[in-house]
């Protein structure tokens, strides 16, 4: 049986997809016709091209751009190219193996 943290969540999770696949449509309906499709496009291009391409390093004049076509993208929080680096980091360091048999 689920505890109730996990019930929470998903109720959390469904919430938020709701009212994201709620805002959308509507904002989408304010924008005219023909640009509603541009708009969307750049949206999915922006968000394919930040997941595809690894983030510069710090410091590299490429840093700034790649945020901005990752914000347009609506790549940021837990999205495909971050779930890696952050499940990796809130794990903590990896323990190093013996190589060594100590009953040698």
């Amino acid at each position: 049986m689920a505890d109730p943290q996990t019930k929470k969540t998903v109720a959390v999770n469904a919430a938020k997809i709701g009212g994201i696949t709620a805002v959308v449509p509507l904002l989408f309906s304010a924008i005219p016709e023909p640009w509603s499709s541009v708009v969307a496009s750049v949206i999915i291009v922006c968000g394919g091209i930040a997941a595809a391409v690894p983030a510069p390093p710090v410091g590299s004049k490429w840093t700034l751009p790649y945020k901005l076509i990752s914000l347009i993208g609506i790549n940021f929080g837990w999205a495909a190219n971050h779930l890696g680096a952050r499940v990796n980091a809130s794990q903590g360091a990896v323990a190093p193996t013996n190589t060594t048999n100590p009953k040698n």
